[in-house]
Order: structure tokens, then sequence, then C-alpha cells
């Protein structure tokens, strides 16, 4: 049940007054409930309060019916609405409720607007068949055959959604070991950096020291060069000083290898002259 508040007020001078009097209210059509009971169009009756209010409770609407509610308050004329009721469990103000049309059931809001065609369809081929036929209308098919339907596709959106989480799952995997390989590779690129560093101050030292030893190898060439010359002009020098001297020896008397005739000087005394001793005969040496 569902509780239906109603308040009925007149003006007046300076504002508004209560009005009593009665509503009734009667199911439109008969119909069966949830319980399967036949409910009948009878009508009942109930009385507003002096301050022109009144709850009610009125059972929920279905597509097979609606309320029928007269208002016999103290006017000139009663006034019938037909209204939905919501199944609610609060309390829902007569105002609020959706007044429709007594024939078709349909909420005068939407009179003259195009009404809600539907079909039935025994299986899901058909429904399909009917929909294409029919695009602006409601196609309904064996449940069965929808709730197989819809399990398959609940089945299929679980295998997509486990191959969706495997997938990131390889992913993140592969990003993880991206990063490391980007790691390891900047790691050795530092390496190799730092390697490289040390080759080029290898390869300056060596080449510096390879300036330093040419330097020095010529340096040293240059000196055994003097002393080369040195060593040359001093030889030759002995050499010559030992050819003059076995060229030309001075006059000592008897030289060694000589034969001796004993006679050291000759006197030659001629006419007119001084006797003087004659030149010295030169030595020989033996085996010069």
């Amino acid at each position: 049940m569902t509780q239906i508040h109603i308040s009925i007020r007149k003006p007046k001078t300076g504002g508004l007054d209560p009005v009593t009097g009665t509503l009734r209210f009667r199911p439109v059509r008969r119909h069966f409930d949830a319980a399967k009971n036949l409910i009948i169009a009878a009508s009942f009756d109930a009385d507003l309060s002096e301050s022109g209010e009144l709850t009610v409770d009125l059972l929920p609407t279905t597509s097979a019916f609606v309320w029928q509610v007269v208002e016999l308050a103290d006017t000139p004329q009663a006034y019938t609405r037909y209204v939905e009721v919501p199944d609610s469990k609060t309390k829902v103000e007569y105002a609020d409720l959706v007044e429709v049309d007594a024939g078709t059931f349909v909420p005068k809001d939407m009179t003259g607007s195009q009404l809600l065609k539907v079909r039935r369809a025994s299986t899901q081929s058909e429904a399909e068949t009917l929909s294409a036929q029919y695009p602006d209308e409601l196609v309904f098919f064996n449940e069965t055959a929808s709730v197989a339907k819809a399990a398959a596709a609940l089945s299929t959106l679980e295998s997509i959604t486990a191959e969706a989480q495997t997938n990131a799952m390889l992913a993140k995997s592969a990003m993880l070991s991206a990063q490391s390989s980007a790691d390891s590779a900047t790691a050795t690129q530092s390496d190799l950096s730092s390697l490289a560093s040390n080759a080029s101050m290898a390869a300056a030292s060596v080449a510096n020291d390879s300036q330093t030893v040419a330097d020095t190898v010529n340096a040293v060439a240059a000196k055994g060069e003097s002393a080369i010359a040195t060593i040359d002009s001093t030889v030759q020098a002995v050499k010559d000083k030992a050819e003059a001297a076995t060229t030309v020896l001075p006059s000592t008397g008897t030289t060694e290898g000589t034969t001796d005739t004993g006679t050291t000087e000759e006197t030659t005394e001629e006419p007119g002259k001084d006797s003087t001793p004659a030149k010295a005969k030169k030595a020989t040496v033996k085996g010069a």
C-alpha cells in the first residue's frame, strides 16, 4: 500500500480556508493483484478533516488499472481525476500523482504524442526480424532465449575481461623488463663513457710519453753524431801525427838499424876553404 496525502483549500479574503467534504476512490477496471485476487471496480469514500486534509492507503497501480478519484467537496460540482499510484514506502502528495486518460491510461502530458507500440515474438530470430520490419516498435521474445543469450554475452565479456587482465599483466611485465634493460643500458653507457675517458687519458699519456721518448732519442742521436764526429776528428789527428812521425825523425847520430862505418865526420880540406865538417848523412830507418 502507498499512503496518499490530500489537502484541499478554498480561497478567502486574505488567505485560504480548509475545505470539508468527501473523496470517493474506485479502481478503474477489474484486475488481479499479485496474490491472484480478483479486484472488482468497487468504490469507497473517505472524509476530509476539519483542516481540509486526508491520508488514504491505496494499492499501487499497474498496467491493468488506475485509480478514479471523485472530489465531493463543498463545491458546486464534483471533479474527477484518473491517477497512477506509485509503489512507494514514503508518503506521496496527491498533487504529485500522474493524471492519465481514462480510456488509454496514457498520461495526459503525453496526449497527442505517438503511443508506444509493442509486439511479441516467440523466438529471438523472429524478434530480430520484427525489429527490422518495425523499427519504431518494441519487440519482446522468449525469456529463456533472452537469458541464454545474456549468459553467453556475459561469458564472452568475462573471457574478454580475463584476456584483457592477462594482456595488462604481460604489458606490465614487458614494461618492467624494458625499464630494467634501459637501466642496464644506462649503466653500461656510463661504464663505456668511463672507459672511453680512461682510454683517452691513457692515449694522451702514451702520446706524451712517445713524444718525450722521441725527443730523447733525437737528443741522444744528435749527441752520438757529435761524439762520433769528435772521435773521427781525434783519430784522424792521431793518424796524421803518426804518419808525420814515421816520415821524418830528428838527427841523433847512430840510428837503430844502421851500419857503423867508424867515421862520424868527414873533413875535406881544399885550398882556400875553411875546414868544415860535412853534412851528416840521412839516417835510414829499417823497415820504413
